[in-house]
């Protein structure tokens, strides 16, 4: 497996003195987006040292997985918050700007604090002629953000995965993997079983490990490796999260995986007992149990526990551009940022779903599709999506991405029977199948990789989410 190689997109150096926040999207752009080799983690533990050891000083939560972090780690903020906690969210990636990667509950940083405390990182790493990825920069910059809030916990969204990540500086309380699945670049390996034990490798003696993988050989072997290292195994999912409908079905097994983030933090990191994290199922600590007393139903009666079906009922919400869906557009925009088969398969259940709910009349998907997703793979699914729902599939380029050629995917598209016209651009694509699909039934789907997403609010003239 050859390594990503490190370094700049522009082969720009950090220059020195203070930037505007302009000056400083504008040098993070320049830079390599994210990379993957020794260097990366030698790079990260230069900057950390720098900063005192940053990483160390606040208890970190590490989600990595093929798809559903950032959602997983939305869902797990909503539930420490509850508990408490005061939490810190580092994303690893954005849609329209750079302050959407770094949140404390619930507020995303402000402009200018996100100014200076980038420009502080930037400015030590110039020093030092550290040649450090805009994650890295951001990820450094997050931690320097949640030691002045005085944030309890930190969720780092991890990058890529496996040994060669920038989160390898932590020392994690808790490691989520949401999902493993191919790796279609082929970053973390070549077969499942390298994937899988990659992706383990940000986790540390002592850290908690927990997982929604669905595969039993998969969970088994997991806990094997964990177990040979001093790793603590927690149960892995078994439900769904009580979410409304049609979001348990899409979004569950992520939900149920943030509600056992968050009780593994509280109860087996902080020491904490939590009915509420636990489902309710156990409402009282051992010792505690049988025929309650006349005081304890009082307060039981009094002070009701909350459930967490009552919680997600009133709590519930997804990031933008995660299935997102804008009804009272004319036609209906549905913004989804898949980017591979796995999450392909998500988002086109989810189209059914809406469609059993209320039946689409026109259905119209922009698709762009990553150089190193399998063509006639991706286009069989849209198949049987559009085997199910009328409608026509329209490919584009990714901005800024490598990705294949729309006239390609068109002709094969064809040639495996499903209706579809390409353009050289979003913006063409959109304009031209607005007029075209019916405004009160019809849906316009956007997917493909986030890239597009910012390239719809861009089009509609929106510059921040």
């Amino acid at each position: 497996m050859a390594p990503v190689t490190q370094g700049h997109k522009s082969g720009k150096s950090i220059t020195e003195g203070s930037r505007s926040y302009k000056e400083v999207i504008s040098f993070l752009d320049s830079l390599k987006p994210i990379d993957h080799d020794k260097k990366t983690v030698d790079r990260m533990k230069q900057l950390d040292k720098l900063f005192g050891n940053i990483s160390q000083k606040i208890p970190a939560i590490l989600v990595g997985g093929t798809n559903g972090k950032s959602s997983t780690i939305h869902f797990a903020s909503k539930l420490l918050k509850e508990e408490g906690q005061k939490v810190g969210i580092a994303y690893s990636s954005h849609i329209l700007n750079y302050n959407e990667r770094v949140y404390v509950d619930d507020q995303a940083i402000q402009n200018k604090t996100f100014a200076d405390t980038v420009n502080e990182v930037i400015t030590m790493a110039q020093a030092h002629k550290i040649e450090a990825t805009a994650y890295e920069l951001m990820t450094i910059a997050s931690l320097l953000y949640f030691k002045t809030e005085n944030v309890t916990v930190a969720l780092i969204e991890i990058g890529l995965g496996g040994k060669y990540d920038a989160a390898n500086i932590f020392s994690p309380k808790v490691v989520a993997i949401t999902r493993v699945a191919q790796d279609e670049s082929n970053i973390l390996g070549e077969d499942l079983d390298e994937i899988t034990f990659n992706m383990l490798e940000v986790a540390k003696s002592g850290t908690w490990v927990v997982s929604a993988e669905q595969s039993k050989i998969r969970l088994n072997k997991m806990k094997k490796w964990a177990e040979e290292r001093g790793i603590n195994w927690a149960m892995p999912i078994r439900k769904l999260a009580s979410l409304p409908y049609i979001y348990e079905q899409l979004y569950g097994r992520t939900a149920s995986l943030g509600e056992r983030i968050a009780q593994v933090y509280i109860e087996d990191v902080c020491k904490k007992f939590s009915p509420f994290l636990r489902g309710n199922l156990l409402a009282t600590k051992k010792g505690h149990r049988g025929r309650p007393t006349l005081e304890a139903k009082r307060n039981a009666e009094l002070n009701p526990i909350k459930t967490l079906k009552k919680f997600w009922h009133n709590e519930f919400s997804l990031l933008p551009g995660r299935f997102e869906l804008l009804n009272k557009e004319k036609p209906s925009v549905l913004l989804d940022n898949a980017d591979n088969l796995d999450a392909f398969n998500n988002t086109f259940l989810g189209i059914r779903l809406l469609h059993y709910q209320h039946p689409l009349k026109d259905l119209s998907m922009i698709i762009g599709l990553p150089i190193c997703t399998k063509m006639v793979e991706s286009i069989k699914l849209i198949r049987y999506l559009l085997k199910k729902v009328s409608g026509q599939a329209i490919f584009v380029p990714i901005p800024n991405r490598e990705s294949h050629d729309p006239q390609d995917l068109t002709k094969l598209a064809k040639e495996l029977g499903v209706k579809a016209k390409a353009f050289d651009s979003f913006a063409k694509a959109f304009d031209s199948i607005k007029e075209a699909v019916d405004e009160r039934e019809g849906l316009i789907v956007v997917t493909g990789h986030q890239s597009l997403i910012s390239e719809y609010w861009k089009h509609r003239g929106i510059k921040k989410v």
